[in-house]
């Protein structure tokens, strides 16, 4: 059976010590002077008596969505994901810089990982988890802000903590804190919080599967802006997002999502 939620075009072996900048594959990797960032995703399978009786396979896509090709910001309002996430607000942006480098940005407020309680013993939380990049001439820079994280009884991070920082349960879940890959063409990836369901056969399994939750990814710079070819203003109704901007707002009794609960489609 799968269950897709919310999905918008536009728009977790644990380590004991922390981890050094991982290197990904290239096909990973963004191009010179491009950019991208997202705030939530998530593609995991879980077990029966997860979110329903049966098991489930659950994928969200990216929600808010943003490229440095455009759309350059996008946010999704109280997003509906219950069971399996949930947060005030999610935004993303990802621009050229003047000096031809890039700037992504993603950020989540009021975050709560509900499909994580029965491994933390109670509610796993961030009242702000953000990631950001930028890229210079000097190389490319990354970092991650997260204030109120409650992982429960999956572990504890210090206010301040190095890149790659991974509590959780061994067999179980791992949670990466602040994660930076480092690509081999030299682009970066910061990930605020990276969960990995390990898919163990213990009682407590959840499933398997990852959550990444604030996402921003920066290629390196140029050297120069990336000339753009003038175009119209286009033209825009009141109360209309303004351009280059794309805000996602769920209606209530929407399709699959409106009322906050998970669609199945089965099959």
């Amino acid at each position: 059976m799968r269950v897709d939620l919310l999905r918008t075009g536009g728009a977790a072996a644990v380590a004991a010590t922390a981890l050094l900048l991982t290197t990904a594959p290239v096909s990973a990797a963004t191009a010179a002077g491009s950019g991208s960032a997202y705030g939530a995703s998530a593609s995991v399978s879980l077990l029966p008596g997860v979110l329903g009786d049966k098991g489930l396979t659950v994928d969200t896509g990216k929600l808010a969505k943003s490229t440095t090709e455009g759309p350059n910001s996008a946010s999704v309002a109280d997003a509906p994901l219950k069971g399996l996430l949930t947060a005030k607000a999610i935004s993303s942006t990802s621009k050229h810089a003047e000096s031809g480098g890039v700037t992504s940005t993603a950020s989540i407020v009021d975050a709560t990982l509900p499909v994580l309680a029965p491994l933390a013993g109670g509610d796993v939380s961030a009242r702000v988890l953000k990631a950001q990049c930028a890229s210079t001439a000097s190389g490319v820079t990354g970092s991650a802000e997260i204030a109120g994280l409650d992982l429960g009884k999956i572990g504890k991070v210090p206010v301040a903590t190095e890149p790659n920082r991974s509590v959780g349960l061994p067999g179980l879940v791992q949670v990466i804190v602040n994660e930076q890959i480092k690509h081999d063409d030299g682009s970066l990836t910061v990930n605020a919080l990276h969960v990995k369901l390990l898919g163990g056969k213990e009682t407590a399994a959840l499933g398997s599967g990852d959550v990444v939750l604030a996402s921003a990814t920066c290629g390196k710079a140029t050297g120069s802006k990336p000339s753009t070819s003038p175009s119209p203003s286009p033209t825009t109704s009141p109360g209309a997002p303004k351009p280059g901007k794309q805000v996602t707002e769920i209606p209530v009794g929407a399709p699959q999502t409106g009322d906050g609960s998970l669609a199945v489609t089965k099959g």
